[in-house]
This record gives structure tokens, C-alpha cells and sequence, in this order.
């Protein structure tokens, strides 16, 4: 065949090609059909049932499109997700997904091997949108990056389409129909850019963003299998709003400080992947790309640091954002003055001149963005894929030859059950975890056959290191080269850099475990475990007069919930006691047998996995006794993740309770509806009080509880109800209801201390009820927390009590603090005396984004404190 009859065979198969995606392109309705608007016009929000509708659409039409599910919202939504490739690639999905893990597996798979599976495979790269759903660009960009990919005929896409397999997320629908339901009614009056007054995520809000390492939220859960279990991609992409202003989007390279526990390629490839978004958006005429501050990586509790570890290039882009999709008008004046006169840098090279900034622009910003992404992924399929595989061997030949060689985690646990929950979300992290099958010794300690092992021999041994080993925040007054990006560094003598979020996290202390590293090769038979099973639940002894349940466990207090629904008695003990050949703390649940079945004794030990004591004679210790606790939880209109997560917390162990509003609390007479009120975590009281102001916000939304408010919160605890303070709302009962107590950190200044997002060591007074169950030391989470100084009183006043202190040596465990002595030897926790009631100031957070699962019966503690008798 001649040079020339072989180039006209070849046109030939294009221009057929190319016919046939123009036909059939032209089959496929565009989103403005569906939806009824064009994606990204002013003053439209598509939902997410609209998204998915048009999603189903773009299936029937298209042979470049899959949809498949991955579970249930937390407001019970399908989450649909959809695949679009060539339709080659469709064909033979479950081949190259087998391909991609087998490379991230990358044990026993030999150099060879991988390069010839690389050659093969195709580049999977997950996409996802509407995480925050206020920032509403990524989620309708999700709608026309869809279309565009399925329709194109351009040579650039179709390479796209034959090299990649994209997976396309809405990573938020319930917050996407929140969103949209919330806006449009307001389009065209005064609140049109008015605050949503509820979280965007039911529990979580913003924070949904926070919990990618745990895995406490369902919508986490489902996207960790996709991501850890079934598809393996080469690229996380995770779009937000909003970039630092003027810029119009801020892309890669990353801030400092870098988190150490990834592979370096992992950083290499970002910035190339970010370099390669910049010179898209220059080619294309769109101004203000930003890199190179703001974001760091640190924290690995997000969608995309999570998965660096995991040998996934994330990239994480922010966005221009105004206001939902109302367009906005600038001026250059508005800029920050370092920005008014354009000056080019190198991470910004074309600044923004200013003028109409609208959704479409944003949403045009992030197709370009994903477009960039998906090209690199195509340009360089074969490296990409090659190099998971060669970061997950590097990983595996690192921790075969260095310590840690594994982690160690006993079974014994003072709280087992939560031990067990750890473990499980490391499975679903895709984190192998095993039990020893014999006795064996590391390091000189002695393990009994049973205790849990994760060895490091493993891909993504990088990330169970980050999560479980004490994190030391880099102080970045000592690296000042790394970040200044100038021709002669200047030595930084200001007050310390804190990180963009967490500078300390450590698992095992955030939920109260105790774990081991292995300084040396653990030597023993054990097995791969599919799901860590906790021992199953028992009742021993003979109950003739009590049952009695230990107070270390969370269980016990959904047990406690369940006995009291059921009309039980349930008591505590108030001193430890001896029964049998045990011996018991104080804090032991009791729980007289006659009051109860045993028929429902023993289904409570076998679903909550309770190991109960059956005793024949009642303990010889004074008890307090438990009453149902009719607790209210004031839910602001200013939407608060700390109050969505303390619902989380409060529903996953069987608490009842009842939201209250601001009207609520300003119409009074509380003590005739509620026991116990607890005030989640405020940063400044006056929001409380005062709420959004006039105007700002439709009227049934302004106001806060209001001065008024406040008095009726001091007549419920005089008559003899219980206020439950967390974290800084407790400045709210100590700048406002005349009590003895300073919080010492609250006038301090940056350059004294810094210590947000870290743990600490805590002192607890364990013979007190608001601390049973507490060890007597105990990891706690700092963030933005009190440090009580106790004021002489005078009279026959009652004065608060101690429950816990910073010790007087240095506290911090993980993470960073500056300035310690400024806190050693304050108090924590108060017990404070108020009329016929108290007031509870749990004056660090002690249910932090559901995460220090070690510290939540502090929290349970202090309702149940209120209904003590």
C-alpha cells in the first residue's frame, strides 16, 4: 500500500469518526433543554435531582456515559456518579479498574509487569463538585463538563476520551438542593445574597471538608470505597470557592507547611498538573490565576489531602466567588492596595484587571481547569499509572527496611468498642489491618495472640503514619527559605504561622487507644482482616440485684438511653466498690435487675457488644440516680458546624433532644420544657446574643436571643435547669452571668500564644461525675479553647469546682503550642454553682467534628449531670 492510499484510509476512519460524533452530538440534548436555563446563567441554580435528571438523559443518548450509585445521603438521597470515556473503554470497565489497582496494590507485580500494564491501562481521574455547596461553580460546572465531554469531536478531547476514564462526582446533593431552595425564593429581593440559615450538609457543613480521614459522615464513606476500594485513580480533583481576592482562581503549587508523609512525586506531579492549569488559562485569555499561598497541605483530614498518601495526586482549585449566582461588578479600587497596581509575579503572572464577575465565569474557570487536568492525564497516561505503581513499591521497600515496621494495637482497650471503629475506618481507607494468630514480643514487650497488627510493608503505608504517629508543626519562623520566594531570604521575627486548619490530629489520642509502633520486624503468624470484629457482648454473673456496665465505654451511654426508654432505673456508683472478685470504679453503671428482663439485658450486650456484670448484692457505695433528661440544644441562625456535629454525636448514641431557637429561648419559661441546654461552640458571644442584624436576613432569621434571651437562660439555671457551655461559648457564661471565673486566653494576643488545633495533655478529677470514665490523664483537642483562672469569692456563695486541668508541665502531644506556660495549671473544665442549678463549662471541644471519640462522655456526662438525684 502506497504512502498516500495509506494516509487517505486513515483520514477516511477520522472523517467518519468525526461524522459520527457530529450526529451523534447532535442527538444529545444540551443542559438549557432539560434544565430550562443555560448552566451558569445569572440567577439559576440547578439542584441536584435536576443534575442527575439531565445526567439520565446524557445515559440514553450517549454511548460515552455510565451512571452508577454509591449509597444514601444523610438525608437519605441516592448519590449517582457518572463514568464518561470513550465507548471502547465502557466496554471494558471492570479490565482496566483491575489494571489500575493492581498497580496501586503494587505488591508482587514486578517492574516489567507494571510497565506493560501501564501501557495498557487507562488513566482513571475523579472529579467531583459541590462539596461546599454555597460555593455553587464546581457542582454546575459538573452539568456541562458532562455535556461538553460527551459531544466533543475536537482531536484534543477525543485523545482525552481514549486515554482517560473520568469519574465525575457531585460530592453534596443534598447541600445542592439545600442551596438552590434557599436562593431562588430570594432572587430579586432584599436577601437575595443573604447567608443560608442551616448548614449546607446537615451535620456537617463546611466540615464535611474535615472529615475525609475518619470517615464519620455517610457521603465520606461512600466516596472513600469509590476512591480506595474501586477505582484507584491516578488524579483526585476537588473543586472549590472562592480564590483569595482579586485573584480568579488560586491553583497549585501549595503553601507551606508540606505534610512529610507523602512521596515526593506526589508534590512534583501537583505542581506540574498546576503549571499546566496556569499557561491553559493564559492560552485562553482568562486572567487571575494565583499559586503559592493560603492553602497548605498539612492537614490531612480533607477529600484531597487524604489521598496523597494513598498515591493519588490530589489537586485542590479555589475559585472566584461572589455571591450564589448573582453577578457582581469590580472596580480596582476594591482591590486590596498590594494589588491595585497589577504588578506581575511569578505565581501571578496575569493579574486581574477587575469588572462583572458571574457564575458563567467561575464555571468557565473550572471547565478550563478540569480540561487541563484531563489533558495532562491523557499526555502522560503511561507515567502516571507507572509512577502509583513505583510510589506504592517505594513506600512498601522504605517500611521493610525502616522503622516503624508496623503499629501495634492491643485488644484490650478501655473502650474496645471504639477501637474496633478506628480499625474498621482504616479498613475503608484501604489500610490492611491484621490479627496475630500466636503470643509474640516487639521491642521487649509481650503481645497475647489477638492483638491487632498493621504492618508498613504496605502502598499506602504513608498515610496510617500520618494519622497515628504525633505530628510536630514545623515553626516556619525557621524555614523562612522554603516559603519567602525571595533573592535573599529575610529571617521572620513575628509571631508563629499556624496552619490553615489542624496542626496536630493524632488518631489513637483523639480516640483514646493506646498503640505501639514497632521499632523492630513484628515476627508472628496473623491473618488479614476483612472487618475487626469487638468480642461479642455478654452478660456474666448472676444479676439477682444489678447489672453493672462499665462508664469507659461510648456504649454504655446509648445502653443508658435505651434502659431509661424502656422505664429501667439506671444509677451511679459514687465510690469504687468490690463485687465478687472485681473490682469496680467510681462512675459503674448500675442497673437494678428488677427493673428490667432479662430478656433485654441480653439483647443490649449482643447489639452494643456490652460486656455486663451480673451481681447478686447491692455494691456497698452511695449511688446517684438517673432521671430522663429533657435537653434542648439551641441551634443558631448563624449555621453552625460545631452544633451540626454535637447533633451527629448526640443521635449516634441514642440521645433524645430537641433543637431550640432563638424564638425559644426569647419567649421564656425554658425550666417548664428542659432540663439541660446545651450552647455549642461560639467564637464570640455577641453572635449569640445579637444574631444577624436587621435587614441582613429575612426577619424570622435576624436578631440572635437577644438580651431578654439571656435573662431567660439565667431564670432557667436559677430554677434549677443545667446549662452546658462548649468550648467559647463558655466566654458567653463568663462575660455574662457574673460567675467567678476568667478565661485567661481570651485577651491574649498572637505574638503570647498560639496553639489552635492541637492536643494536649489534660488532668481529670475522675471521682467527679462530669469526668467518670475518664482515665485521670487523657489527649484532648485545643481549638480556639479556654483556660479558666478561679476568682476568690465572698459570702456563703458556692464556689465552681475543677474537673480538669492543664498539667504544669508542657501539655502538648501533637501539634504545636507557643506560650504554655500561659495555660499550665488553668482549669478546663467548671462545675459552677448557679442558683438552684449549674452551669457546665466544657471549655475545650470536646466533641470536635465527632472525631476525639475519647472525650465525648464528657459531653454525656454533663446531661446526665443535669437529671443527677
Amino acid at each position: 500500500m502506497s504512502t498516500f492510499t495509506k494516509f487517505r484510509s486513515i483520514a477516511s476512519v477520522f472523517i467518519v469518526l468525526a461524522f459520527a460524533s457530529l450526529c451523534f452530538s447532535q442527538s444529545v440534548p444540551k443542559p438549557e433543554e432539560v434544565l430550562g436555563f443555560k448552566v451558569g446563567a445569572d440567577y439559576h441554580l440547578a439542584t441536584y435531582a435536576q443534575a442527575i435528571e439531565y445526567f439520565k438523559k446524557l445515559e440514553e443518548n450517549s454511548k460515552r456515559v455510565k451512571l452508577f450509585d454509591m449509597g444514601k445521603t444523610s438525608m437519605g438521597q441516592t448519590m449517582t456518579y457518572a463514568v464518561i470515556s470513550s465507548e471502547e473503554n465502557l466496554a471494558n470497565l471492570e479490565k482496566y479498574k483491575k489494571i489500575v489497582q493492581r498497580l496501586s496494590l503494587a505488591k508482587g507485580l514486578s517492574k516489567e509487569e507494571a510497565g506493560k500494564l501501564s501501557k495498557e491501562g487507562k488513566a482513571v481521574v475523579y472529579i467531583d463538585g459541590g462539596l461546599h455547596a454555597s460555593e455553587c461553580a464546581p457542582a454546575q460546572h459538573n452539568i456541562q463538563l458532562a455535556y461538553d465531554l460527551v459531544t466533543a469531536s475536537d482531536a484534543r478531547t477525543l485523545r482525552i476520551l481514549k486515554d482517560v476514564i473520568i469519574v465525575l462526582v457531585f460530592a453534596n446533593p443534598d447541600g445542592m438542593n439545600l442551596l438552590a431552595e434557599w436562593y431562588h425564593p430570594n432572587v430579586g429581593t432584599p436577601y437575595e445574597i443573604s447567608s443560608m440559615p442551616w448548614l449546607y450538609h446537615i451535620y456537617a457543613g463546611h466540615d464535611n471538608n474535615r472529615d475525609s480521614y475518619i470517615a464519620n459522615l455517610i457521603e465520606t464513606q461512600n466516596m472513600t470505597r469509590l476512591i480506595n476500594k474501586e477505582w484507584y485513580p491516578v488524579i483526585l480533583y476537588n473543586h472549590h470557592q472562592t480564590a483569595p481576592f482579586p485573584a480568579r482562581i488560586w491553583i497549585p503549587p501549595n503553601s507551606e507547611p508540606t505534610n512529610p508523609n507523602v512521596h515526593p512525586l506526589i508534590v512534583r506531579w501537583q505542581n506540574l498538573v498546576g503549571s499546566a492549569m496556569g499557561a491553559a488559562f493564559d492560552e485562553e485569555g482568562k486572567e487571575g490565576a494565583i499559586s503559592r499561598l493560603i492553602f497548605d497541605t498539612w492537614y490531612p483530614g480533607y477529600v484531597t489531602q487524604v489521598v496523597d498518601s494513598h498515591n493519588i495526586i490530589s489537586i485542590l482549585t479555589e475559585t472566584a466567588l461572589y455571591r450564589y449566582a448573582t453577578p457582581h461588578f469590580y472596580t480596582i479600587r476594591d482591590f486590596p492596595k498590594q494589588y491595585q497596581d497589577l504588578t506581575m509575579s511569578a505565581f501571578y503572572p496575569s493579574p486581574w484587571k477587575g469588572g462583572w464577575w458571574r457564575l458563567k465565569d467561575a464555571v468557565d474557570y473550572c471547565l478550563t481547569a478540569s480540561m487541563a487536568v484531563l489533558d495532562v492525564a491523557s499526555k502522560y497516561k503511561k507515567a502516571l499509572l507507572f509512577n502509583k505503581y513505583k510510589m506504592g513499591m517505594d513506600v512498601i521497600a522504605r517500611f521493610q527496611k525502616e522503622p516503624p515496621f508496623a503499629w501495634i494495637i492491643p485488644e484490650k482497650q478501655r473502650d474496645q468498642g471504639t477501637a474496633s471503629l478506628l480499625l474498621n475506618r482504616m479498613i475503608l481507607l484501604g489500610i490492611n489491618v491484621h490479627k496475630s494468630e500466636e503470643a509474640f514480643s516487639c521491642d521487649g514487650i509481650k503481645y497475647p495472640a489477638g492483638t491487632y497488627i498493621i504492618p508498613m510493608d504496605q502502598p499506602f503505608a504513608l498515610f496510617i503514619k500520618n494519622v497515628f504517629e504525633e505530628q510536630t508543626y514545623p515553626d516556619l519562623r525557621k524555614y523562612y527559605q522554603l516559603w519567602q520566594g525571595l533573592i535573599r531570604p529575610k529571617k521572620f521575627e513575628g509571631a508563629p504561622f499556624e496552619s490553615y486548619d489542624m496542626m496536630g490530629w493524632t488518631l489513637p489520642y483523639q480516640f483514646g487507644i493506646k498503640v505501639y509502633s514497632a521499632n523492630s520486624q513484628v515476627k508472628c503468624k496473623m491473618t488479614l482482616l476483612r472487618e475487626v470484629k469487638p468480642h461479642p457482648g455478654e452478660i456474666a454473673g448472676t444479676p439477682k440485684y444489678a447489672y453493672l456496665i462499665s462508664h469507659e465505654t461510648n456504649a454504655s451511654f446509648a445502653a443508658t438511653n435505651r434502659i431509661l426508654k424502656q422505664g429501667g432505673r439506671v444509677l451511679w456508683a459514687k465510690g469504687s466498690f468490690k463485687a465478687g472478685k472485681s473490682d469496680f470504679p467510681e462512675g459503674t453503671i448500675i442497673v437494678p435487675s428488677r427493673s428490667l428482663k432479662r430478656t433485654f439485658m441480653d439483647k443490649l450486650a449482643k447489639e452494643l457488644n456490652l460486656k455486663i456484670t451480673g451481681i447478686s448484692a447491692r455494691p456497698k457505695t452511695e449511688t446517684y440516680s438517673l432521671k430522663k433528661v429533657r435537653t434542648g440544644m439551641y441551634k443558631s441562625w448563624m449555621a453552625s458546624a460545631n452544633e451540626g456535629w454535637t447533633r451527629w454525636v448526640l443521635e449516634k448514641y441514642e440521645f433524645p433532644y430537641k433543637s431550640i431557637f432563638d424564638a425559644d429561648i426569647r419567649a421564656g419559661n425554658l425550666r417548664s420544657n428542659y432540663d439541660v441546654i446545651i450552647i455549642p461552640d461560639a467564637r464570640r458571644p455577641s453572635a449569640i446574643i445579637n444574631g444577624y442584624p436587621k435587614g441582613t436576613m429575612p426577619p424570622k432569621y435576624v436578631g440572635g436571643i437577644t438580651l431578654n434571651g439571656l435573662r431567660n437562660l439565667k431564670s432557667f439555671v436559677e430554677e434549677g435547669g443545667t446549662l452546658v457551655f462548649i468550648n467559647s461559648a463558655c466566654n458567653l457564661a463568663v462575660e455574662s452571668f457574673g460567675i467567678p471565673v476568667r478565661n485567661v486566653i481570651r485577651t491574649v494576643k498572637r505574638d503570647e500564644f498560639v496553639c489552635d488545633g492541637s492536643i494536649l495533655r489534660m488532668n481529670f478529677d475522675t471521682n467527679h461525675p462530669l469526668a467518670y470514665g475518664m482515665a485521670k490523664d487523657a489527649p484532648t483537642v485545643f481549638e480556639n479553647s479556654c483556660a479558666f483562672d478561679l476568682m476568690p469569692t465572698f459570702g456563703k456563695k458556692k464556689e465552681p469546682k475543677s474537673v480538669a486541668k492543664y498539667p504544669g508541665e508542657n501539655p502538648l502531644m501533637s501539634g504545636y503550642i507557643y506560650g504554655a506556660r500561659i495555660i499550665q495549671q488553668k482549669s478546663a473544665i467548671l462545675d459552677v454553682p448557679y442558683g438552684k442549678g449549674k452551669l457546665v463549662l466544657l471549655g475545650f471541644p470536646v466533641q470536635f467534628r465527632a472525631q476525639p471519640y475519647g472525650t465525648f462522655k464528657l459531653l454525656f456526662n454533663a446531661i446526665y449531670y443535669g437529671g443527677l438525684e
